[in-house]
């Protein structure tokens, strides 16, 4: 009986993981319009019966791929901050990190696409904010190391500039280069009272 529910959760989440794949393909292909849910399950190799067991619709599906990508964005973060011992390289590589993500071709026509269907709905933007909050609380802790007086709002600070900067080079056809990223690295390090980095 415990190999037949292993078995059944294997298969579950290869399903979600094929469901998943396959709205990042569809969503890139057909945007700036919406993807249909009939594509996404014709992608992915499913019945309607199997996307309804996982997602209550578009919407979740959206929200979960967000959190996917999310995840893993978060999860780069982490490894390029280890990589630093000091709070000003953690911010630094957190920055630079961060900015990478609209700086390959492949990574920004994800998330062109994404970021068209996330403004869509107020739910999905109350569940992008939600899934960001994640990269915002990795900077807290190296900002508080410097011995900043209200750490969360100098991240959300931090954050803000990134973000935005993220969001304009997702909107236009341009893509940051060494010296953009180089220059958003030094305004946020000057607002938090450091000289910038030397690069």
């Amino acid at each position: 009986m415990v190999r037949a529910l292993d078995d059944r959760q294997r298969e579950a989440t290869e399903d979600v993981e094929r469901i998943l794949a396959a709205a990042l393909r569809v969503l890139q292909r057909v945007s700036p319009d919406a993807p249909r849910v009939s594509d996404i399950v014709a992608e992915a190799g499913v019945s309607n019966k199997a996307f309804y067991r996982y997602f209550a619709g578009k919407d979740d599906l959206m929200l979960a791929v967000m959190e996917r990508g999310a995840a893993m964005v978060v999860s780069y973060l982490e490894h390029q901050m280890a990589k630093e011992s000091t709070p000003k390289g953690k911010i630094t590589r957190w920055i630079s990190g961060a900015l990478a993500q609209v700086a390959d071709p492949e990574l920004i026509g994800m998330s062109r696409a994404l970021v068209v269907q996330m403004s869509d709905s107020d739910k999905r933007r109350l569940g992008e904010e939600e899934i960001l909050a994640a990269m915002r609380e990795l900077l807290v802790e190296p900002i508080r190391q410097l011995g900043s007086s209200d750490a969360q709002r100098d991240a959300d600070a931090v954050f803000v500039c990134t973000v935005g900067t993220m969001r304009r080079y997702v909107n236009s056809t341009d893509q940051p280069g060494r010296k953009d990223i180089n220059h958003l690295v030094g305004f946020c390090l000057r607002g938090l009272g450091l000289p910038e980095a030397t690069s």
